[in-house]
C-alpha cells in the first residue's frame, strides 16, 4: 500500500518539533539547524530515532528553513544547493 492509500484509510502519526528538540540538547537557536545535516548529522538521526521510537510513523526531513533567504541570515546561502 503507498502513502497516499494508507493517508486516505487510516491516521498516521508524525514526527514533531526538530528545532524544540535541537535546542534542548544544548544548540543555540542563533545556529542554522538545517546545516546540521552536514554538520551534526548524528544529532539529527538521533531526534528522528527517538520519534520513531516514540511512535512516529513519518518522518519529516530537517529542512524547515532550508531555502536560500534564511540560509543568507548565516552565509549559507550558496550551499541551498547541497
Amino acid at each position: 500500500m503507498n502513502l497516499l492509500e494508507r493517508l486516505s484509510t487510516e491516521t498516521l502519526l508524525a514526527d514533531g518539533a526538530m528545532g524544540t528538540m535541537l535546542h534542548a540538547r544544548g544548540i543555540g537557536f542563533d545556529k542554522c539547524f538545517d546545516e546540521l545535516n552536514l554538520t551534526n548529522p548524528s544529532a539529527v538521526a538521533e531526534i528522528h530515532r527517538a520519534y520513531i521510537e516514540a511512535g512516529a510513523q513519518l518522518i519529516i526531513t530537517n529542512t524547515f528553513g532550508a531555502n536560500r533567504f534564511k540560509l543568507a541570515k548565516h552565509g549559507l546561502e550558496k550551499s541551498v544547493v547541497e
